[in-house]
């Protein structure tokens, strides 16, 4: 697959109900506030786990508030908040996305805690699962089993199956664990390009289906799955670079989709399949190496399909 090529499935679309409730998410605080002020325990870069992390090169207040303007954002296009706290010493904590897995099923919420890869973000399993808990959610977490996070994971807009980017920070065994508690088919996707080490970082899904994929992020067989998946409609590849610049890191409520940096292409397409495209840079937590949709984890609610 070139850039910008379009694959259109061979088969009749999905068509999908949506829930007429306001979308909800996640979102962590960026600084601790369960002792006396630390100056340093905040969001920052203080390690290197994936290429894209620049230590010590974060302004925090340009990041605060650049967090307020997108979390406004989230706000204004319709979405529901809860707010999650920043775990004391974890400074990538704010990257709520990874560390569980958020389902609705029949009216009961559950978190499905995450297996994080690297000991820097261990710390936060505990933590994340106790908070969930403590709002009602019925968690699973795990000491034993695959790893996985949730930046890898990607939920198709019928909600009836998920997509599992493997290969740096996820084990493909994780699909079988995550089929079992999900209780949806999840498609294994490969990934090959470490600057893309998970998944939402080389590949989005809109809501029509459409999926917004960099070709080199993922290996020529994961290319090929992705193009069968029942429910993706249509795949399209985006150019190499604004995929690096967070392009294809994106959250959507509605109609809305937010990026958190410009991608012209992507967003020339976005707007051409018909939503509207809101742009709120996020550039110090692509410091980091996360945007928009690591910066939120959503609540998947249960699908209502016709048809």
């Amino acid at each position: 697959m070139t850039d910008l090529q379009i694959v259109e499935a061979a088969r009749p679309a999905l068509r999908v109900e949506q829930h007429r409730v306001r979308p909800a998410f996640a979102v962590s605080g960026l600084h601790c506030t369960e002792h006396p002020v630390e100056a340093r325990c905040h969001y920052q870069v203080a390690w290197s786990i994936n290429p894209h992390m620049a230590i010590g090169a974060v302004d925090f207040a340009l990041a605060a508030m650049q967090h307020a303007a997108f979390v406004a954002a989230l706000v204004a296009a319709g979405s529901e908040i809860v707010s999650v706290p920043f775990i004391h010493g974890a400074y990538d904590s704010v990257f709520i996305k990874d560390p569980a897995l958020l389902l609705e099923r029949r009216g009961t919420k559950h978190a499905l805690v995450a297996q994080l890869r690297h000991p820097e973000r261990q710390r936060e399993r505990a933590q994340r699962h106790r908070f969930y808990a403590q709002l009602g959610y019925e968690t699973i977490c795990e000491d034993l089993g695959p790893s996985w996070e949730g930046g890898d994971v990607i939920m198709l807009p019928s909600g009836t199956g998920m997509l599992l980017g493997h290969g740096f920070r996820t084990q493909r065994e994780a699909s079988t664990w995550l089929e079992r508690h999900a209780g949806v088919p999840v498609w294994p996707l490969e990934l090959r390009d470490p600057r893309f080490y998970h998944l939402d970082t080389g590949l989005a899904v809109l809501p029509d289906g459409t999926a917004l994929v960099c070709p080199t992020a993922l290996t020529p067989a994961a290319l090929r799955t992705l193009e069968e998946v029942p429910g993706i409609r249509r795949v399209i590849g985006v150019k190499r670079e604004d995929a690096l610049a967070f392009g294809l890191n994106i959250v959507t409520v509605g109609d809305t989709v937010v990026l958190g940096a410009h991608a012209p292409s992507v967003e020339a397409l976005i707007r051409e399949l018909g939503f509207r495209c809101l742009v709120v840079p996020l550039g110090q937590f692509h410091l980091a190496g996360g945007s928009a949709a690591c910066l939120v984890a959503p609540l998947h609610r249960d699908p209502f399909v016709t048809g």
